[in-house]
């Protein structure tokens, strides 16, 4: 049962990326992006960045998303999710972090927990970030489990 939950995150992710990509093609610029990832003033370790341009406007090629993977200090440098060549499409992005705990692949009963709360994950993430044409190794995002803190 927890090989099977494993396995349909595994592909719901790929799906994802590989939506966000569809239609993308070359004509964007590409810019270095790295940062660090806390929670709660922790360095959230293992966690998923992933990068998705948005624009008013539905004609405009922003480029394709961009992902990236914590690590044991929080950091991360992205790269696209259409060629894995280092960096991020030059504009303003949605930001979704997530790590997902499977908990006890041995136990039956396992139940699959993102750590990182929902305002901070997928298509209603509250995170937004602006890529400079120069790149950035500032891309930091000060995560909290309380909201107020």
């Amino acid at each position: 049962m927890a090989m099977a939950r494993s396995g349909l995150i595994l592909w719901s992710m790929a799906g994802a990326a590989l939506l966000v990509s569809v239609g993308c093609g070359s004509d964007y610029k590409v810019a270095p992006v790295s940062g660090r990832v806390v929670l709660d003033n922790n360095p959230l370790v293992g966690a998923s960045v992933n990068f998705a341009p948005i624009d008013g406007s539905k004609e405009n090629n922003v480029g394709a998303g961009s992902y990236g993977k914590t690590d044991a200090e929080g950091r991360y440098t992205l790269k696209l999710i259409e060629n894995d060549k280092a960096g991020a499409a030059v504009g303003r992005h949605k930001v979704s972090i997530s790590l997902v705990d499977q908990g006890d692949p041995s136990s039956e009963g396992s139940i699959v927990v993102d750590k990182v709360p929902d305002r901070y994950r997928g298509s209603e993430t509250s995170l937004n970030f602006e890529v400079p044409a120069g790149g950035t190794k500032e891309a930091d995002f000060q995560l909290h489990t309380n909201v107020g803190s």
